[in-house]
């Protein structure tokens, strides 16, 4: 089996996958957006469907801005000769519960304020 120059277990394949196939959805929605709105709802004035759209286009850029961010994290990963992912996941797996909780915590709380960040920035 060849390798890629870039490495990713088979869970994070599935979840890039999943994660690239709601882009592709979210882009497909995003010309038809306004039209199905105004389709939907006969009473939406033109100022509603807009706001629905910068909601939809925050989510698109947020989830360009995570795959190119896993993307680099990828290649700067190879090029400093750091060990696979699935060592680090073993590593995280000794670690206490209380560290666990804390690493996963931060995680969440980056990625919620990376999504926020891109709602204001569109918004």
């Amino acid at each position: 089996m060849k390798q890629s120059s870039i490495y990713m277990p088979e869970l994070m394949l599935g979840t890039g996958f999943r994660m690239g196939l709601l882009l592709v959805l979210l882009l497909l929605l995003w010309p038809m957006g306004q039209r199905l709105i105004m389709i939907l709802d006969v009473n939406a004035g033109y100022i509603d469907p807009g706001i629905w759209l910068l909601l939809l286009l925050s989510v698109i850029a947020f989830l360009i801005m995570v795959g190119m961010s896993f993307l680099l994290l990828q290649w700067l990963w190879n090029g400093l000769g750091l060990p696979k992912i699935d060592i680090i996941v073993l590593q995280f797996k000794k670690m206490e519960l209380w560290q666990q909780l804390g690493l996963l915590w931060a995680c969440f709380v980056s990625l919620l304020f990376a999504g926020i960040g891109c709602l204001i920035a569109i918004c």
